[in-house]
């Protein structure tokens, strides 16, 4: 009886340790996932909700991605270039006007020059620049100067006679006459600013009302005035230096005088001209020069045909003579 019960027992124990082994080498359930199985819970991405991701996608949504940022740093970069170029030009802008207008031209009523562009030192004269020179008196000086030549030409002594005439008792005139301006210095365009109460001239002037008057015009930049002021604070002249590097040059030459016909004007200038005159039927001459202080032939040619063919000469030229 003893021994059957200690069988019985053995047998109870063995099966209680192989059905705990048994539950300890099964995996314990989560708690959380007692209904479901947490293998098939797979998390989405929102981008891809309704299209699975390719490699393709991949690659695409980075070169985008990429792209974006590219597009906003260049345009952080062209807003802070317009931001320091807004600002440069403010400061600049309020720095000229308050110099030019506030302080010189409203404080101390003096004129003042803003620079604008450069323009070209051979240019035709404009409306108000004509009303100070008379045409007619240059045209009838050149014609007497160019006469004047023709008359000592050997061949138009012999060809044509001297004195000349257009016809019996008619002297030769010019067909056509043209003028021109030639600064001998740089020129720059711009606004000058006076003020208000300055006296009034024959120029067109724009006014800003209680403030001052404007207009444009042009300025020359006279380098040899500039170089004048810097060698007379240490008690040097120009023409010193002129002497000393060239003495066979003349200082005083006309160049750098002013013409009586522009006397309100310190710009020196030189009048260009362009004519011509009808010798005979079919001869024609044509000849330009200068006017500055006094008139000078540059060159004149005789245009005419001979055997259907048109035929130059060179009758005068400045650097020929």
């Amino acid at each position: 009886m003893l021994t059957r019960f200690w069988r019985q027992r053995k047998q109870t124990a063995l099966f209680y340790s192989l059905g705990r082994r048994q539950f300890l080498s099964q995996k314990v359930p989560d708690p959380k996932h007692v209904f479901t199985d947490p293998s098939n819970n797979e998390v989405l991405d929102s981008k891809h909700f309704f299209t699975p991701p390719t490699k393709g996608n991949l690659i695409e949504e980075g070169e985008a991605i990429a792209k974006s940022i590219e597009t906003s740093i260049k345009n952080q970069r062209r807003r802070r270039g317009k931001q320091i170029s807004s600002a440069f030009a403010a400061a600049l802008f309020a720095t000229i006007f308050g110099y030019t207008l506030g302080y010189k031209v409203l404080y101390l009523h003096e004129p003042s020059f803003i620079p604008a562009y450069p323009v070209p030192k051979t240019r035709n004269f404009s409306e108000d620049e004509l009303k100070h020179i008379n045409v007619n008196d240059i045209k009838h000086l050149a014609e007497y100067r160019l006469l004047e030549k023709l008359s000592m030409h050997p061949m138009i002594k012999e060809q044509y006679g001297v004195p000349l005439h257009k016809s019996q008792g008619i002297s030769l005139e010019s067909r056509q006459f043209s003028i021109w301006r030639q600064d001998a210095d740089p020129c720059i365009a711009g606004v000058l600013i006076v003020p208000i109460d300055s006296p009034k001239d024959e120029h067109t002037w724009h006014s800003i009302p209680s403030l001052c008057r404007w207009r444009i015009t042009n300025r020359s930049i006279n380098f040899r005035s500039l170089v004048d002021q810097v060698l007379g604070r240490v008690g040097i002249d120009s023409s010193d230096l002129v002497q000393i590097i060239k003495p066979e040059k003349d200082c005083g030459d006309l160049k750098y005088g002013r013409p009586p016909h522009h006397s309100d004007d310190p710009r020196t200038v030189h009048i260009c001209f362009l004519g011509e005159m009808m010798l005979g039927s079919d001869d024609l001459l044509v000849f330009r020069g200068t006017y500055h202080i006094d008139l000078k032939l540059q060159q004149v040619d005789l245009l005419r045909k001979e055997n259907d063919k048109l035929v130059r000469y060179v009758l005068y030229h400045e650097t020929k003579e």
